[in-house]
């Protein structure tokens, strides 16, 4: 986080509102006292390692929007510099470069990056929000969203460098985020499909749009939520869930559970009694959902509607 002429806080985290589908890693800058008018703020968000199985050629993407929210009349800029970082040679490739003025819905950019089998990689993505033009007194934030994380390579299938779990942070390094997001990132694999070896990345995906199912109901202390294994990951889902208060602080105890591919199966979750009040507060309720298949592994963030009974 960067002060120039102006007080304002930089955060990133999982985002379960928005996204392509819903659900994405949001870097919001908020401008808290305005005193001269121009504002600058800086943030790195860096994924999970993943290793590369071939070498060659490859690609990565995202999904990126903006929104520039009550500080529109700032006309404020929103520059992002993704990054391939090789991990084992401590070298980093710039694959997309982008300046975003006004608002930006989802779209998708990719750029060339090119991958050694048994290096250590991960997706740095630099972002700064900046003001072109001073009005004094004005206080607002401002929303970039990034979705769809991928990093494609020889003998692989598509691999996130990080989505709803990208960890991210102020300052260089970035600090905890998703995860995001979800968030999970993974690393390369083979092709998904029944028969054969699912990716994390492909695993991710599915799970994403077909892994919790409806709303979460409330009784009592107890949650119950439905979860799926999805038919197209070829073989029985190892599934773990957990209600969250937030990202990092546990409102049920996990429950762990195989469930055969295309069935669904009800999950009964006890509300820790330290989070009774706060869950009962809610109309929505965060739920994090850890899967196994063979050796891949997803972890998503999603949240549900809860209905009491």
């Amino acid at each position: 986080m960067t002060l120039i002429e102006i007080l304002c806080t930089n955060d990133a985290g999982y985002d379960g509102s928005a996204g392509a589908p819903a659900g994405s890693y949001a870097v919001k800058t908020n401008v808290t006292l305005n005193l001269l008018g121009l504002f600058q703020a800086e943030l790195t968000a860096e994924s999970p390692a993943f290793t590369a199985v071939g070498s060659g050629n490859g690609s990565l993407s995202l999904a990126r929007s903006f929104e520039p929210g009550g500080l529109l009349p700032l006309t404020p800029q929103f520059t992002y510099t993704a990054y391939l970082v090789d991990k084992t040679t401590n070298t980093k490739q710039k694959a997309i470069t982008e300046t975003i003025e006004g608002e930006v819905p989802f779209g998708t950019k990719s750029g060339g990056v090119s991958l050694t089998a048994g290096h250590s990689y991960v997706v740095q993505v630099e972002t700064a929000d900046t003001s072109t033009v001073a009005s004094i007194g004005l206080l607002g934030e401002t929303t970039a969203r990034f979705d769809n994380v991928i990093v494609t390579g020889p003998d692989a299938a598509e691999t996130p460098g990080g989505n709803n779990g990208a960890n991210g942070g102020n300052g260089a390094n970035g600090g905890s985020g998703g995860n995001g997001a979800n968030g999970g990132a993974g690393a390369n694999g083979g092709g998904g499909g029944a028969g054969g070896t699912i990716s994390n990345a492909k695993l991710e995906s599915l799970m994403k749009s077909s892994g919790l199912v409806g709303a979460a109901t409330l009784s009592g202390n107890r949650l119950t939520v439905k979860a799926k294994c999805p038919a197209k990951v070829g073989a029985t889902c190892t599934l773990s869930l957990q209600g969250m208060l937030n990202r990092s602080k546990q409102a049920t105890a996990a429950r762990r559970a195989r469930v055969k591919q295309g069935k669904l199966k009800s999950f009964a979750l006890v509300v820790k009694p330290t989070a009774r009040k706060a869950v009962g507060s809610k109309g929505r309720l965060l739920f994090k959902e850890t899967v196994r298949v063979g050796k891949a592994k997803a972890t998503i963030y999603k949240s549900l509607k809860l209905v009491r009974r």
